[in-house]
């Protein structure tokens, strides 16, 4: 699952911090919220039959849904079939994890009946909970697009606060050279595979594939020169994979 998890995170931070908060008044980094669920449609059906079951999704949970949460369908776009056996995720976002177990338990209590219509569309058997932590907002919350995502581990002797005032200085180069998209970090937690010693994920967010392309273009032309000498001290990276982002509705709480 660490390459699965891996794969959806860079391509969805940007998309489930809609609902994301300040933790406190302090500069403390906005977080909110993820849980991800991992698909294969079932026998004879498709996107559409999974789309088809969202929209209908998506007006139930107007009167049922307690607290603000935003869904999401992730599709594979450049990845390592062997790497991933499934055909999509579904990425829910919520304020807090608090806001999140209780979306949970409404679904739990009342949402059976559309539990059994997503089944019989796509065929969901495994689910995680995760923290999304914002690095540099991405100005298109909410929309279609692309994410990312790589799995990482710290390096001895190196952690968050090292990671956040390598962050900043990115941030100050990302300026400077007006490179497009968004960054955010999971941080994996309940539901996730026992082997996986991944600390955090990147996530770059990008509107389109040639805003993503123009920003690994950027890379090659001294943006990586940049980079390891930000990171390389601070933690290690796999390969990353892309995934398109598609809306598939939600609710705001009164």
């Amino acid at each position: 699952m660490k390459t699965i998890i891996t794969t959806v995170t860079a391509a969805v931070l940007g998309m489930v911090m809609t609902t994301a908060v300040l933790a406190d008044h302090h500069g403390a980094p906005r977080t909110s919220a993820l849980e991800l669920y991992f698909c294969s449609f079932a026998d004879g059906k498709d996107m559409g039959d999974l789309k088809k079951v969202a929209a209908g999704w998506d007006k139930w949970v107007d009167s049922n849904f307690t607290e603000s949460y935003n869904a999401y369908i992730l599709s594979p776009v450049l990845i390592n079939g062997a790497d991933f056996p499934y055909d999509s995720l579904w990425l829910g976002v919520a304020e807090n994890q608090q806001a999140m177990g209780k979306v949970m338990d409404d679904w739990s209590a009342k949402g059976g009946e559309w539990q059994q219509k997503f089944d019989a569309a796509s065929k969901c058997d495994s689910h995680a909970l995760l923290t999304s932590m914002e690095v540099r907002p991405y100005d298109k919350l909410g929309q279609a697009g692309y994410l990312q995502v790589s799995a990482c581990q710290f390096k001895s002797g190196a952690g968050f606060a090292e990671l956040a005032a390598a962050d900043k200085k990115w941030n100050a180069w990302m300026d400077k050279n007006a490179m497009p998209g968004g960054i955010y970090r999971w941080i994996p937690g309940v539901g996730a595979q026992r082997a996986d010693k991944s600390d955090f994920y990147g996530v770059y967010v990008a509107e389109s594939l040639a805003d993503r392309g123009q920003a690994h273009d950027m890379m090659m032309a001294g943006g990586f020169q940049v980079w390891n000498s930000l990171y390389d001290g601070i933690s290690d990276c796999d390969n990353p994979r892309v995934w398109s982002a598609q809306p598939a509705g939600g609710v705001t709480a009164q």
